[in-house]
């Protein structure tokens, strides 16, 4: 059975309600029997038909998707002194307030989010803002042939960051995911797990007084993802046949610009169609 929803977009992806079940446009059942792990939710969607409609009176990028779930990714800080990855998935998933730490003041140290299927945004609640007076710079590198890339990943729809400081709320990074991207081999870093799809988000040139933190941070694998949509432009997506957006336990939608005139999303789907 299909559903049909329609909603305001009133956040730019999630807000600053990571790790909730809050503001989602559906969230996938719950999957029986499982008294081991009772949070873990039927996988997957089938979509028939989206529509986005800007009315955030700029020009923006908009998609649609769905939120990969905890249980297939990973989170920890990556220090370059010795390259080593420690893991912190338990503070990235949880509400703890500014308890994942997303660099440091030295160049170069960061942070590593990894999962077992691909994906193409990543939604992080600073807690605490980064300061830095003078220049700050970040980049988003991948996973290829048992390295991560040393330049920035160009193919970004939106970079949080890039060359300010973390504000607190909502700070978004979406991409392409790029064609050589490659699981983990172990070799990326000391500690770092082989057969994940790796992104580091590092500070190239750290803020020298105060480094962001996190406080919950969650990812995204977003279809027909389209920038330069001007104000009051339509998309829609129609594919004529039930598409696959597999692994997600629960819908969302994208739009990039925020105004008190909110944009609006409809979306007709089959929940747990893709991977139940």
């Amino acid at each position: 059975m299909y559903k049909t929803v329609e909603a305001s977009l009133i956040v730019r992806l999630r807000g600053t309600d990571q790790q909730t079940d809050t503001g989602l446009l559906h969230l996938n059942g719950a999957i029986s029997g499982r008294p081991s792990d009772p949070t873990r939710r039927i996988q997957g969607y089938e979509l028939v038909y989206s529509k986005l409609h800007n009315r955030s009176g700029a020009t923006t990028v908009m998609g649609v998707g769905v939120r990969i779930p905890n249980w297939l990714w990973q989170a920890g800080q990556y220090t370059t002194g010795d390259t080593t990855y420690t893991d912190d998935t338990t503070d990235a998933q949880d509400a703890g307030a500014s308890d994942f730490a997303l660099e440091t003041t030295t160049n170069n140290d960061g942070c590593v989010i990894m999962a077992d299927v691909p994906f193409n945004a990543i939604s992080i609640n600073v807690g605490t803002a980064s300061v830095d007076a003078v220049a700050v710079a970040r980049e988003l590198n991948y996973s290829t042939a048992g390295a991560f890339t040393t330049t920035n990943l160009a193919n970004q729809f939106i970079q949080d960051g890039l060359a300010t400081n973390y504000a607190t709320g909502e700070n978004l990074l979406v991409f392409a995911a790029p064609p050589a991207w490659q699981k983990t081999t172990g070799a990326e870093a000391t500690d770092i797990p082989a057969g994940k799809y790796a992104v580091r988000i590092r500070a190239t040139d750290a803020p020298v007084t105060t480094a962001g933190l996190a406080t919950a941070i969650e990812i995204f694998r977003l279809y027909g993802v389209q920038e330069a949509i001007t104000d009051n432009s339509v998309v829609e997506f129609a594919p004529g046949y039930p598409f696959s957006m597999p692994y997600g336990d629960a819908l969302v939608a994208l739009v990039g610009s925020i105004s008190a005139v909110h944009s609006t999303v409809t979306v007709s789907f089959r929940p747990g169609g893709a991977m139940a």
